[in-house]
C-alpha cells in the first residue's frame, strides 16, 4: 500500500479552500480481479477488509482523524483499443479453403 499527501509547505491548490486539509491518495499495490471490485461495490469481500485496514493505518499514523468517514471511489482504467489488427483473419487470398487441387 502506498500513501501520498501534498506537502505541507506547498500552497494549497486554488480549488481547495484556505486550510483545508491535503488530498491523501491510497493507492493498493496489487491489481484485483473484477469479482473483487463488483463485490466491493457492493460493499463486501476482500477489497473491503483491505479498506478498512488501510483506513486503520492511516488513523494510527495521524494521517486522519479517527471519526473520519472513509469515500472509496471505484475507477476503471480506459482500455484503447490497438491501432492495427496483427491477426488478419479477413485475408482473400486463402489458396487452401474449398479448392481441391
Amino acid at each position: 500500500m502506498t500513501t501520498q499527501s501534498a506537502a505541507k509547505d506547498r500552497e494549497p491548490p486554488s480549488s481547495q479552500p484556505q486550510g483545508a486539509k491535503p488530498l491523501v491518495v491510497v493507492e493498493l499495490a496489487k491489481r484485483r480481479t473484477p469479482d473483487q471490485v463488483r463485490r466491493l461495490r457492493k460493499g463486501r469481500g476482500k477489497l473491503v477488509s483491505d479498506i478498512d485496514a488501510a483506513v486503520a493505518e492511516l488513523v494510527s499514523s495521524g494521517t486522519i482523524s479517527a471519526d473520519a468517514q472513509p469515500v472509496v471511489l471505484v475507477v476503471r482504467e480506459a482500455v484503447l483499443a490497438p491501432l492495427f489488427d496483427l491477426d488478419d483473419e479477413d485475408d482473400d487470398d486463402d489458396d487452401d479453403d474449398d479448392d481441391p487441387d
